[in-house]
């Protein structure tokens, strides 16, 4: 995606992420905004652009957070490399895999982020409590999320990716 959409997009959703939806947090989780939008890009496009948007989101992330620069994209950008490499056109015609992909991202995003916040940064990790107060929750919304992100998306994708005719 080009920079004139994408750096907005995750600019805004790191400020709704970072400011709103902390306060309508249900169960402890909440709406993971950032890797819905890295992984919802990542299924409509093959191409390496997901791992643009995981950078960048990434980054806005720990702008917000107090965790150490750089822990959520070095989080994200593989995880946006795995999923690009599923074929962009598959959700299309079967629903399950993109909950499926949304499910395995958020359990992978959170299981990183807490293994970087743990073992690179030192910080101290109380895992059965995030695994079950914060990374659960989170995994449910962040299935339910990803269909209207992608219906959302896609209209956005179609347009800056025209499809290229063949003879």
């Amino acid at each position: 995606m080009s920079l004139q959409l994408g750096f907005p997009l995750m600019l805004s959703a790191v400020l709704i992420q970072a400011v709103i939806l902390p306060r309508m947090r249900m169960y402890g989780g909440q709406l993971d905004l950032v890797v819905i939008l890295v992984l919802a890009w990542a299924i409509l496009d093959h191409r390496q652009e997901g791992m643009v948007w995981a950078f960048i989101g990434g980054l806005c992330l720990d702008l917000f957070s107090g965790a150490p620069l750089g822990i959520s994209s070095l989080v994200l950008v593989p995880i946006a490399y795995l999923i690009s490499l599923t074929e962009a056109q598959v959700y299309r015609t079967n629903a399950l895999l993109p909950l499926l992909l949304a499910g395995c991202g958020t359990l992978a995003y959170h299981a990183g982020y807490l293994l970087a916040i743990r073992f690179l940064a030192g910080m101290s990790v109380a895992w059965l409590h995030v695994i079950w107060y914060v990374t659960l929750p989170s995994l449910l919304f962040d299935i339910i999320a990803i269909m209207p992100v992608l219906w959302i998306l896609r209209p956005w994708y179609d347009r800056l990716h025209p499809q290229q005719m063949r003879i």
